[in-house]
C-alpha cells in the first residue's frame, strides 16, 4: 500500500476529491428535498473535505507564495469544519432542549478557535510525495495551535464513535459507528504502520467514509420537514 501511494498519490488525491465532491452534491441536493437542518451540516462539513482535498490536488500547479496561503486556508478550515460534527450528534440523537443548544452554542466557540488556530500553525514544504506538493504542520506539539487541533480532531471522534454507539443500540442504525469506526481506523493506521509521511493521506480515506455513511445515515433515518 505504502509504495503504490507513494507512486499514485497525486491520482488518489484526486479521485479522493471527487468523491468528496459527489458526496457533498447528493447532500445538498436532498437537503433540498428534505429540508432538515442536519443533512445541511453534512453537506456543509462535506464541502470543507472536498476543498481540504482539492487544495492538495492542486499543490504541484502553484507557486509556492500562493500555495502556502491556500494552505493555511486548508489547516483553518480543517480546524472550522471538524467541530460541525457535535452539532451533527447531537440533532441526530434525541438530546433535551437544554443540552442540544449548550452543543449548539459550543459548536461555533470551537470553530472559531480550530480555525485561528489552523491558520496560525507553523508550516514548512514537504518532500514531493507522489507528486503531492503541499505545506505541513511543523508547529511543535505542546504549541498551543496543535493542542487545540488534537483536542478538536479527537474530540469530535469520540463525541461520533459515542453517538454511533447510542444510535447503534438505540435505532438499530450503524451508520455514523461505521463511518466514525473507519475515520478512527484510518487517522491511526499511519502511525501504526510507521507511515507518518502519509498521514495526511490515509486518514484522508476516514475522511471519506465518514461522509459516506453521513449519506447512507440522511437517507435511511431522516425523513422530510
Amino acid at each position: 500500500m505504502r509504495t503504490f501511494l507513494l507512486e499514485y498519490g497525486l491520482y488518489v488525491e484526486w479521485a479522493l476529491a471527487l468523491a468528496e465532491f459527489v458526496l457533498m452534491l447528493i447532500l445538498f441536493s436532498d437537503y433540498g428535498k428534505k429540508h432538515a437542518p442536519i443533512i445541511l451540516w453534512m453537506g456543509i462539513l462535506g464541502a470543507g473535505l472536498f476543498v481540504d482535498a482539492l487544495i492538495v490536488g492542486l499543490g504541484f500547479k502553484l507557486i509556492e507564495p500562493v500555495l502556502l496561503i491556500f494552505s493555511r486556508a486548508r489547516f483553518a478550515l480543517h480546524g472550522l469544519m471538524l467541530p460541525l460534527n457535535l452539532t451533527i450528534c447531537a440533532m441526530a440523537i434525541p438530546l433535551r432542549p437544554i443540552p442540544r443548544w449548550c452543543v449548539y452554542g459550543l459548536t461555533p466557540i470551537l470553530m472559531a478557535l480550530g480555525g485561528v488556530a489552523g491558520w496560525s500553525r507553523e508550516l514548512a514544504l514537504q518532500d514531493t510525495i507522489g507528486d503531492i506538493v503541499r505545506f505541513a504542520s511543523v508547529s511543535p506539539k505542546d504549541s498551543w495551535m496543535e493542542i487545540v487541533n488534537s483536542v478538536i480532531t479527537y474530540g469530535t471522534i469520540i463525541v461520533l464513535i459515542v453517538t454511533g454507539i447510542y444510535m447503534l443500540l438505540r435505532e438499530r442504525s450503524s451508520s455514523i459507528l461505521l463511518g466514525s469506526v473507519l475515520m478512527f481506523a484510518f487517522a491511526a493506521l499511519g502511525p501504526a504502520t510507521g507511515s507518518f509521511d502519509l498521514i495526511f493521506l490515509i486518514s484522508m480515506f476516514g475522511e471519506l467514509f465518514l461522509l459516506l455513511f453521513f449519506v447512507v445515515f440522511e437517507k435511511r433515518h431522516v425523513e422530510e420537514e
